[in-house]
């Protein structure tokens, strides 16, 4: 039975996540990557995100495999779920490769999207947390 990852606690430590990333490589690996499984890829990151911890190494590798074998610049909204996966998850790699692949985008909106995307966090792909340097 597969789990539902929009479900978990908002509040995870990273270690935890870890084991809830390999859960879902090991469930979704194989399945189509459609909006249902990039949703749940999706809450992972976002969790992931609010640890303010880089993603494991080993994970970070198979996640930028997985949105690899993902990417669709026929579609707005999986180009739009990766971009958001991608930026919580600072997964440099693919982020260049989409930046890099903009002119493969079927429609003017989704190389705008990736625009957009580049422009907004392109520079902060490799610290994310950069911002927060400030801060603390």
């Amino acid at each position: 039975m597969e789990m539902d990852f929009r479900t978990l606690s908002e509040s995870l430590e990273a270690d935890e996540l870890r084991e809830y990333f390999i859960q879902f490589f090991n469930e979704y690996q194989d399945k189509p990557k459609n909006m249902e499984s990039l949703g749940q890829l999706h809450a992972l990151a976002y969790r992931q995100w609010d640890t303010y911890e880089p993603l494991d190494d080993n994970i970070a590798e198979k996640a930028e495999e997985y949105l690899m074998s993902a990417v669709n610049f026929s579609s707005y909204e999986i180009t739009d779920i990766i971009l958001s996966i991608v930026e919580n998850l600072s997964l440099k790699n693919i982020f260049g490769y989409i930046v890099d692949s903009k002119d493969k985008a079927s429609d003017a909106a989704i190389a705008r999207l990736i625009s957009d995307a580049q422009e907004e966090y392109g520079e902060r792909i490799n610290n994310p947390y950069g911002d927060f340097d400030d801060i603390f």
